[in-house]
């Protein structure tokens, strides 16, 4: 009834699952959206596409047989007084942030945010996710810093790129890089945002219980929203391999150098390396790792991605114009993550599947500035 590599939904919690092994026996290997491995029965679970709403279980239907009536309830001096409407809505005006919010109304209302820029404090780098509409969020990114820097930002939705922003920051300024819905809660988001030139990556699962602790005063843009810190001390320290290291030396040595421009961070390259370097690189997961088996299907997807990443910048560093990327045919889960990674890479021209006498088509042409 499923197959390996179906998302699934429990029928009585709702939670979502990845099917991992199928035991044979009406009995699943899964893997959930916390990264938890355990075992699922064939009557208790749906095809996601499939699942509508949470169901009562045999057990919990006999236990809401066997509640006892509700004893009578004496209304509260309060509710007495106001109507139901009345008594939530002043519930809601003294536990929802507000803003300047002077008239009073007969219905919940959004207050925009309004922003209004306060001083410097050098206090690091921020993303927050401000409100522009009800359950709508503008995803914003912070330099309270006195550098400007270069940044890939990648927003994920169920390990999928569906968004992509690359650019330079000033220092001390703020812009969005793009949007967020609350629905998309259920879709296991991730944000992602890369600083080569630093050799720094910051990765934030968004949960909404830890969303919801998020708010806090947003620096430089003079309002309170849900901001989550990249780093606090600038330079922060290096957490990305070593493809970048040797062309990042001049800048450890002279921290002025990162305020030069991007361009020159390229200048120098490596001859012996250029004339060295690869132009094929084969993403099947048994040339990236000694034993498969010790990794799930999306820890195995997700080191691939590294690998393009790092060998896709190494490559642009070196001056290389063309690359192939094998990925072969199979289920086609590889080669349309490596299009989707290829697709809001600043450095790449352009980037095509077709057949190759070599490779087929289980190969792209990548194309580099």
């Amino acid at each position: 009834m499923f197959v390996v590599g179906d998302i699934i939904r429990f029928r009585y919690t709702g939670m979502r699952a990845e099917i991992l092994e199928d035991h044979l026996d009406g009995s699943y290997s899964i893997l959930d959206d916390d990264g938890e491995e355990t075992i699922a029965f064939v009557e208790d679970i749906v095809l996601a596409q499939n699942f509508e709403q949470i169901e009562l279980s045999e057990v919990q239907k006999n236990v809401q047989k066997k509640k006892k009536p509700k004893k009578e309830k004496h209304l509260t001096t309060e509710e007495m007084f106001y109507t139901k409407a009345e008594l939530e809505q002043k519930f809601q005006s003294t536990t929802a942030p507000r803003i300047d919010q002077t008239e009073k109304s007969s219905a919940p209302s959004f207050n925009l945010p309004i922003i209004s820029p306060t001083p410097p404090s050098d206090s690091g780098c921020f993303l927050a996710l401000v409100p522009i509409a009800p359950q709508h969020y503008s995803i914003y990114l912070i330099n309270d810093t006195r550098a400007s820097f270069g940044f890939e930002f990648r927003l994920f939705l169920n390990q999928e790129i569906v968004h992509g922003f690359d650019k330079v920051i000033p220092a001390n300024d703020f812009f969005a890089i793009g949007e967020f819905s609350q629905a998309q809660f259920n879709d296991t988001p991730l944000l992602q945002i890369t600083f080569p030139r630093l050799q720094f990556e910051k990765k934030i699962k968004l949960k909404f219980k830890k969303f919801a602790r998020a708010y806090q005063t947003v620096p430089l843009m003079g309002i309170e929203s849900y901001a989550y810190s990249i780093f606090e001390k600038f330079p922060p320290k290096s957490n990305v391999a070593g493809s970048l290291k040797g062309y990042t030396a001049a800048y450890q040595k002279d921290r002025a150098s990162i305020l030069r421009p991007l361009n020159n961070y390229y200048k120098r390259l490596n001859l012996m390396e250029h004339a060295s370097f690869n132009i094929e690189l084969d993403l099947h997961a048994e040339k990236l790792v000694n034993d498969t088996s010790e990794f799930t299907p999306a820890e195995l997807f997700e080191i691939q991605l590294d690998v393009l990443d790092k060998y896709i910048h190494k490559a642009a560093a070196l001056d290389i114009k063309e690359v192939y990327i094998i990925h072969g045919i199979g289920s086609g889960r590889l080669k349309k993550g490596v299009a989707n990674h290829l697709r809001f890479k600043a450095i790449v021209k352009s980037y095509e599947n077709s057949f190759h006498n070599k490779y087929g088509f289980g190969a792209t042409v990548v194309r580099l500035k």
